[in-house]
């Protein structure tokens, strides 16, 4: 999506900022301590707004016939919202029945206004999770609804129990034209809206604000919206700052929005209408998942990430001796030595696609050792997205470099063709790599990656080095051929640190990772062990495990999918999603929540 900075048009609202946002400046405050907020971990959620269809429309003499009673259509609007797990919501049309139902049927959820603020107010309650987080401030402003009537509408501060991440929240119905034309009034409307996200920003610049409702209007909402603020759509869409000043909004347009601030970042953008929907209103669930980054990772401010994949590489070999730049990564950086991979197969090439999609093998369908001449669709039986979508649909570069043949199925996949279209923003096209080499050498391989990390250097860059696997295969792990093999590599990946660390565009700002899509070892060793090893800004010199106590170091066990899980090599992907501060990969299986953490806690000295 594009980033913008708000605009001097803002200016002409200024004069609304204090009507707007007077009722801040005494706010009712219900605060709650977080015992012990994780200032590692990014901050997710589900973000809705669901014009639930008033309970007046449906009642005896009601415009809107063939609809059940409000009281049951919220039973089922409950459940559509509970299935579609949303745990934040911006509600209009919420009459006094439709509240109390709502109330009973989800005794977790806590809801601002109360009844006691009366059925003006509560109209566009904003309901949110108590489980997930607490009401910080809960207040008011004011905008115009029909013929111009000032009325009441939300604003709340919540902060999530977990991260302690604090985030404003706003919803609003402005007015549609069945009592006449209303355009000057949704106008208005969005005027003061827009002043109050700016003045929210402008008195909290780190806290995220979030914009929900019903606005009655399109392009003429969203193309306003988006240039008086910083807002941008949860569906996405392209808004350009002067002199270029284009407008599109994600298509379909609807006029119910999710919308917030740069610091949000959203995915999975869904516009619910199946038969449990149509039945409790007329509008659909738009929900959308929202992902903050956490504390930490904002502190790293990480902008590029480089990932080496060194193929046959058991854990035992990674010593100051055999690897002297691997041993050096362990020194300075984060790291274990006893990661896995996928439980399915232990082969390079279904373990890579783990690593790059955040699947497992059964998820991915790749479990064949070679390339086919097909794609990774073919294998799933369905698209697969990978970190590579994630980036390039995101505005940034990604680039692949591959010592291994077989790596031709993984530019194959996402390639002009059979890459999927571009779902955030400004549309970069179906070709997720920018720029991709795949070779049976690895000196080609290496050198070319480090000519564009030297000219151009990617946001993503993936490296394979395929030289211990292939000398494992023609003679066998730990034989001169294949310890002449490792050495190459291990010089290859200094080589390539030595560029990240000259480079003025990556020096102190990337993160590398490294680790292995196989050992090489034969299938009847009793388990097989990779490295992981981590290095870049905030990344202290500390074992993975200690980081994330989540995850259990399974020793010299053989592991399965059950019980608690080993660090395994396909946590990768969303590693790089949240160090990049970006969403986490679609339908991933590992460290989807983005979790797994390698840097430093900024709040402990």
């Amino acid at each position: 999506m594009s980033r913008r900075r708000p605009t001097l048009l803002s200016a002409v609202v200024a004069v609304i900022t204090l009507t707007a946002s007077a009722a801040l400046l005494a706010p009712t405050a219900a605060t709650a301590a977080v015992a012990s907020p994780d200032a590692t971990a990014p901050t997710t959620f589900r973000v809705a707004t669901f014009n639930v269809l008033g309970f007046g429309h449906t009642e005896p003499g009601g415009d809107r016939k063939g609809y059940a009673d409000g009281r049951k259509r919220m039973v089922w609007a409950a459940r559509a919202i509970t299935e579609s797990a949303v745990d934040l919501v911006g509600f209009q049309e919420f009459e006094p029945p439709q509240y109390a139902t709502f109330a009973r049927r989800m005794p977790t959820w806590g809801m601002w206004p109360t009844a006691a603020q009366g059925t003006q107010a509560t109209q566009n309650t904003i309901a949110w999770d108590e489980r997930a987080w607490t009401a910080v401030v809960t207040t008011t402003y004011r905008s115009p609804y029909f013929h111009g009537k000032m009325q009441l509408r939300p604003l709340v501060q919540l902060r999530n129990n977990r991260t302690g991440q604090l985030v404003w929240v706003l919803n609003t119905h402005n007015p549609a034209d069945v009592g006449g034309p209303a355009q000057k009034w949704r106008d208005r409307s969005e005027q003061i809206q827009a002043a109050l996200v700016n003045d929210l920003r402008r008195r909290q610049p780190h806290v995220p604000v979030i914009l929900t409702g019903d606005m009655n209007d399109r392009d003429k909402f969203y193309c306003p919206m988006t240039y008086l603020t910083e807002l941008e759509s949860a569906s996405g869409g392209v808004h350009g700052n002067p002199p270029d000043g284009s407008c599109t909004p994600a298509t379909p347009v609807l006029i119910d929005w999710v919308m917030g601030t740069g610091d949000i970042a959203f995915s999975g953008y869904t516009s619910r209408r199946d038969t449990l929907v149509k039945k409790a209103s007329d509008h659909p669930l738009v929900y959308a998942a929202a992902s903050i980054a956490s504390q930490a990772a904002r502190a790293a401010n990480v902008r590029r990430v480089v990932v080496i994949d060194v193929e046959g590489l058991p854990s035992r070999y990674v010593s100051a001796r055999r690897t002297p730049a691997l041993a050096h990564l362990r020194k300075t950086g984060a790291s274990t030595l006893n990661a896995r991979g996928s439980v399915e197969s232990r082969a390079s090439l279904p373990n890579t696609v783990s690593i790059l999609t955040g699947r497992t093998v059964a998820r991915h369908g790749v479990r064949r050792n070679k390339d086919t001449g097909s794609t990774i669709r073919a294998a799933a039986g369905q698209y697969v997205s990978s970190v590579f979508d994630v980036a390039h649909d995101l505005g940034l570069t990604t680039s692949l470099y591959s010592g291994d043949p077989r790596a031709g199925l993984l530019v194959r996949s996402w390639n002009a063709r059979h890459g999927a279209a571009d779902p955030y923003g400004r549309d970069n096209g179906r070709r997720k790599l920018s720029a991709a080499v795949v070779s049976s050498r690895d000196s080609v391989a290496s050198a070319a990656a480090r000519k564009r990390l030297a000219t151009r250097p990617s946001g993503l860059t993936f490296v394979q080095l395929s030289g211990p696997a292939q000398a494992a295969k023609e003679s066998r792990v730990g034989s001169r051929q294949y310890l002449r093999a490792l050495r190459a590599a291990d010089l290859r990946v200094r080589k390539i640190l030595r560029q990240v660390n000259r480079g003025s565009r990556t020096k102190g700002s990337t993160l590398v990772i490294v680790t292995s899509s196989t050992t090489a070892l034969p299938a009847s060793s009793r388990y097989h062990a990779l490295p992981l090893l981590v290095h870049g800004p905030r990344v202290p010199h500390a074992g993975l495990y200690s980081l994330n106590r989540g995850y259990q170091d399974p020793g010299t066990r053989r592991t399965t999918y059950s019980g608690k899980q080993p660090i395994r090599t396909g946590v990768v992907a969303n590693l790089v999603t949240s160090a990049l501060r970006l969403p986490q990969v679609p339908r991933s299986g590992f460290d989807s929540r983005q979790t797994f953490n390698v840097f430093v806690d900024p709040t402990r000295r």
